[in-house]
């Protein structure tokens, strides 16, 4: 049986990696951690999705009835953590600034709290071979729709581009998978998706568009599968629509956990 994550213990992780003494600005620190340039898109998106999940972790726990005796703690430390990743604390060394709220202290106790979080929430760990499995499958077919053609709907088949290399980047960069921003991120390639769907007609005149159908659908439940929800699940005919629902959920509400792990 694979190993079970959750939320809590894959952000403490991370800060782990991120605590350590470097005297090197904070916006230095981070931008060779993710391997991106500093203060670029994609330095922001690292930025969000660090401080997103913090809020989430927040909340999670906030709605636990048997986490009511720790969550005040809780939002403290986590409160004084992401001061680390203030402008302060990325203008200045980061041994000076940012690693003093990037530690032990303040990361601890969410790790402490994740034995009660994964009691509502959890998912499988990814290993290397399967991350890398997951993202050789996006680059195979996003260069595939780049070198296809959709007729009239070829502005979608762009738009599944896009949105396939933000779930790239993010599973690359963050590496979560399960819960939150990288599964939310494939809100806009089942919405393009079912655009694509809608729009096409079923007498075999737009093969291409069938294709991508075909083959992108297929994409997405491997996915999905990797993510935790079961075969089963996954290979329901109204699958992508509820998919779609959820990760819209979760964007708009950061509610959508049950959507997004339980299908049915």
């Amino acid at each position: 049986m694979a190993s079970k994550t959750d939320p809590a213990i894959e952000f403490a992780e991370l800060c782990t990696k991120l605590a350590a003494s470097r005297t090197k600005t904070g916006t230095d620190h981070l931008a060779d951690h993710f391997k991106v340039d500093a203060w670029s898109y994609e330095f922001y998106q690292i930025l969000f999705c660090i401080i997103e999940r913090a809020n989430q972790i927040k909340m999670l726990v906030a709605g636990l009835p048997d986490a009511a005796h720790i969550a005040p703690d809780l939002t403290a430390h986590i409160d004084d953590l992401l001061n680390g990743f203030q402008p302060q604390s990325m203008m200045n060394r980061w041994d000076q600034h940012g690693a003093t709220y990037v530690n032990a202290k303040n990361i601890q106790p969410i790790k402490m709290v994740s034995v009660l979080l994964r009691q509502h929430v959890s998912y499988p760990v990814l290993s290397e071979e399967e991350r890398e499995d997951v993202l050789s499958q996006v680059a195979d077919l996003t260069k595939w729709l780049e070198e296809i053609q959709v007729g009239e709907h070829d502005f979608i088949r762009q738009a599944i581009i896009d949105g396939l290399r933000q779930f790239s980047f993010r599973l690359s960069r963050i590496e979560w998978l399960g819960w939150g921003y990288s599964v939310a991120s494939l809100k806009d390639v089942i919405g393009a998706y079912l655009a694509l769907e809608r729009g096409t007609p079923t007498d075999g005149s737009n093969p291409q568009a069938e294709a991508v159908l075909k083959r992108l659908g297929a994409a997405l439940k491997s996915i999905y599968r990797s993510a935790g929800v079961t075969k089963d699940v996954v290979e329901r005919g109204d699958f992508l629509l509820k998919a779609y629902g959820a990760a819209s959920l979760f964007v708009h509400s950061h509610h959508g956990i049950a959507g997004l792990l339980t299908f049915g």
